[in-house]
């Protein structure tokens, strides 16, 4: 694989987990409390939130972590091994994670006494529909996986 292409990509997940991370200690506790003020009624579930947004990018981020290991196993032409499918299968069970959690804040925040505005009740929805497109792609991506892998398997066998 090419491994400029592998270094841009290792340079652009550490990006994106050291913005997650701002992310989970800034961001998300102070948009929350933002909220929290000018919805007086959801004063109560600011920790709930709180947990439920941290967790998500927690998701996200095991997710990064295990493209990382994937990389790192692209890098040393070892991709087609039964190791690469326990990184894949970290992928899926993280966005399947993101997914349920999403979906779970989404169906609250719409029968909740105060619904939230429509725009974002959408952004919710979209969020778990590009969550569960991700999820079919990579359950497509594993069984390529797994045919190449038998595929390299014979190879080495008549070679």
């Amino acid at each position: 694989m090419n491994r400029i292409a592998i270094h841009i990509l290792r340079c652009c997940i550490a990006f994106a987990l050291l913005v997650s991370v701002f992310g989970q200690v800034v961001v998300i506790p102070n948009a929350v409390a933002d909220e929290a003020e000018l919805y007086p009624e959801l004063a109560d579930r600011v920790a709930a939130y709180t947990a439920v947004g941290i967790i998500g990018v927690l998701c996200v981020q095991i997710a990064l972590v295990a493209v990382w290991a994937l990389l790192s196993m692209a890098h040393a032409d070892r991709l087609f091994s039964e190791r690469a499918f326990r990184w894949v299968d970290v992928v899926i069970g993280a966005t399947v994670a993101a997914i349920a959690l999403t979906s779970g804040f989404g169906v609250h925040m719409l029968f909740s006494t105060q619904p939230g505005p429509p725009a974002q009740i959408l952004g919710v929805a979209g969020l778990t529909f590009g969550g569960f497109a991700l999820v079919l792609a990579m359950l497509v991506m594993r069984g390529l996986l797994r045919k190449a892998t038998a595929l390299e398997g014979e190879l080495a066998e008549v070679v």
